[in-house]
């Protein structure tokens, strides 16, 4: 993307170079000594350009929230972290000393004297001016949650829903700073197990082993993460866990969207301020395409000058794949090819098709505002976005396509059926086509 409009931080300096310029909020702004957080952009245009500047922005916000949160007494960072501070900081105060330089294990002991009469002065800086040579502290439960929420920079209603998460974790355990992970052992997880198969929802049923499962899986996680983060070499005890079998249906729990409520929701969407969510919507209709495939679309992804237009599903600048043989090329066809066509409208070669959504959790964001217009249509809880890919998979069974077609279109299992089948990518697509075509997709 040559940078012809105007992109907020942004400006071009007389030498050329782009400089992201962002000021920070006045409390942020005292507490670093710093106005604002300044940074040369290397790449100059197209998808480098945008995947940079998002980058940057993430950066941006962290340093506001962690900044913030250490305001507040609410300090984010992990007791190692802060421990190797404070041992930095110890070396600058003593290298800062006049008249010691020859012993500054005096020099520290001083400094540490005369801070103690300090009033909120970190005992971890008091406790490495006096012993440097003392282990660090040890990572617990609590530290482990906040590194997982910063590290992958959770936002705020993401951060809420972890806690509601651990909030039975630590119903399970007791204080979560009071758990270090060094210490965990089997134990720990089915004590964690056992509560989560005793818990309720708000009608009183129980929670479903589904979904036992999956917030033992955000735990496993979360240890797991500050394992590795913090070199502690131990089992995860949250890993591998005895759950019982899942006896409900799994037929029936999500629904393919039925044609009558995708013409409503669609046109909700049309009446919306956001006009990228219902070109996304087409796509997804007819192509049955993940959301997360659709969202990271680059301009260079979508072929419309071949003799079977198509989108060509796979990694690019914004986004990986869920799975290598989610690697494919996918037939435009219809309303499909349409939308396709419109989607590129005043895009560049090599940028973003859509731009809003083309970042880290991205396609979360589309998700949530989609998913207000099918609840705006029904309330039935089988019936979600995804959905619209249950329906592509419906017509080409009813067509009469066989699953290797079925799979290799949705990019559901390994492409290695469908490539002893049918050969060649080009034919492969051809193929795709032609039942997509007989199902009216």
């Amino acid at each position: 993307m040559a940078l012809t409009t105007k992109i907020k931080h942004v400006d071009k300096r007389p030498n050329g170079i782009l400089r992201f310029r962002r000021r920070f909020p006045k409390d942020v702004a005292v507490e670093l000594g710093e106005p604002a957080l300044q940074v040369h952009i290397k790449n100059r245009e197209g998808l480098a350009f945008h995947r940079e500047y998002q980058a940057i922005m993430q950066e941006f916000d962290r340093m506001v929230s962690e900044v913030r949160s250490r305001i507040k007494g609410n300090d984010t960072r992990s007791p190692i972290e802060r421990w190797h501070e404070a041992l930095l900081k110890r070396e600058e105060l003593v290298s800062e000393t006049i008249g010691l330089e020859d012993d500054p294990e005096f020099a520290a002991r001083e400094i540490a004297k005369g801070l103690s009469e300090q009033p909120n002065t970190d005992p971890l800086l008091l406790k490495a001016l006096v012993n440097p040579d003392a282990d660090a502290p040890k990572l617990s439960l609590q530290d482990a949650k906040m590194m997982y929420a910063r590290d992958k920079r959770m936002p705020e209603n993401e951060v809420v829903r972890l806690d509601r998460i651990t909030r039975r974790l630590k119903e399970a355990l007791g204080p979560l700073d009071k758990v270090p992970l060094e210490g965990l052992r089997r134990d720990h997880g089915r004590r964690y197990m056992d509560l989560m198969l005793r818990e309720t929802k708000s009608d009183g049923q129980p929670l479903s082993v589904a979904t036992c499962a999956k917030e033992s899986k955000i735990i496993a996680a979360i240890v797991n993460h500050a394992m590795r983060e913090g070199d502690i070499d131990t089992k995860n005890p949250f890993i591998g866990l005895p759950w019982p079998k899942d006896n409900g249906l799994k037929v029936n729990k999500k629904l393919p969207l039925p044609d009558d409520l995708i013409v409503n929701i669609e046109k909700r969407l049309k009446e919306g301020r956001t006009k990228e969510l219902p070109v996304m919507w087409r796509l997804l209709k007819g192509t049955g395409m993940r959301l997360g495939e659709v969202a990271g679309l680059s301009s260079e992804d979508i072929v419309l000058d071949a003799g079977t237009p198509h989108i060509l599903v796979r990694p690019n600048a914004i986004r990986d794949l869920k799975t290598a043989s989610s690697n494919r090329s996918v037939p435009l066809s219809g309303d499909a090819l349409s939308a396709a066509e419109e989607a590129l409208k005043g895009v560049g070669s090599g940028e973003p098709v859509f731009t809003r959504y083309a970042r880290d959790r991205g396609a979360d964001a589309a998700s949530a505002v989609l998913m207000k217009a099918v609840r705006a249509e029904t309330k039935d809880k089988r019936l979600t976005v995804h959905g619209l890919r249950h329906r592509v998979s419906d017509k080409l069974r009813d067509a009469g396509a066989p699953v290797e077609v079925r799979h290799g279109f949705l990019g559901h299992s390994s492409t290695a059926i469908a490539e002893s089948t049918y050969g060649s990518p080009r034919a492969r697509l051809m193929e795709f086509a032609k039942w997509a075509e007989m199902a009216g997709i």
